[in-house]
């Protein structure tokens, strides 16, 4: 599985152009604030899980990985002059990718955390990670949200994912934010801080549903 760094080298990718959508931040107040969306949508992923909305919660914890790999590796875009100078199309910007954001954020390196593993067990989170590295779970973010109808059978989100995928992706989404952001500045550590209560309440509920 070792895809170990492999991460930093697609951020840094990231880090060396711009484009409409998405010039990275300009100062402090603006990264608190892009931080602060983030925990919201942890908040609001966690209000879907505890009120049964198990797929809603996953879509939202994806959101929450992606947006979370936009500030990593996208913030600093405005203070380089050549990533200024370098502009491509939002179809060419690797943080309006979901491979590529997805691929930047969901590694070992930030998802080794002893509380995640005694949370969901080690070979989980590594299954998870290989799940994302090699392409299983490419289709999970739509699968979340978007019914179907293919020559097999129907796709309804609510009954495809599970209560534990829900918990499994909150916990990874609050330790991914932890890990990243947490000590940036003030704000964005009091902001995390206040996620690190979700988390205990999704293993706790985690636990017990694999133990009944």
């Amino acid at each position: 599985m070792d895809n170990r760094g492999k991460c930093f080298h697609i951020a840094a990718d990231a880090s060396k152009s711009v484009s409409d959508g998405y010039i990275g931040l300009k100062n402090r107040e603006e990264y608190n604030a892009a931080i602060l969306h983030i925990t919201g949508l942890i908040e609001a992923s966690y209000k879907l899980f505890l009120s049964n909305h198990f797929a809603l919660s996953v879509f939202l914890s994806i959101t929450v990985f992606e947006e979370s790999a936009k500030v990593f590796a996208g913030h600093s875009r405005n203070f380089s002059e050549a990533a200024r100078n370098l502009k491509v199309r939002r179809g060419k910007d690797p943080l309006f990718n979901h491979t590529k954001k997805l691929q930047i954020v969901i590694d070992s390196l930030f998802l080794s955390a002893p509380r995640l593993y005694d949370a969901m067990g080690k070979e989980r989170v590594e299954e998870i990670i290989c799940n994302y590295n090699s392409g299983k779970y490419s289709e999970l973010r739509e699968q979340s949200l978007y019914f179907s109808r293919n020559e097999e059978k129907l796709h309804i989100p609510s009954e495809f994912i599970t209560f534990s995928l829900a918990a499994e992706h909150l916990l990874i989404a609050i330790e991914l934010v932890g890990e990243l952001f947490w000590g940036m500045t003030a704000e964005a550590s009091i902001s995390c801080d206040k996620t690190d209560e979700i988390f205990q309440s999704v293993a706790d509920k985690l636990n017990k549903y694999l133990n009944t």
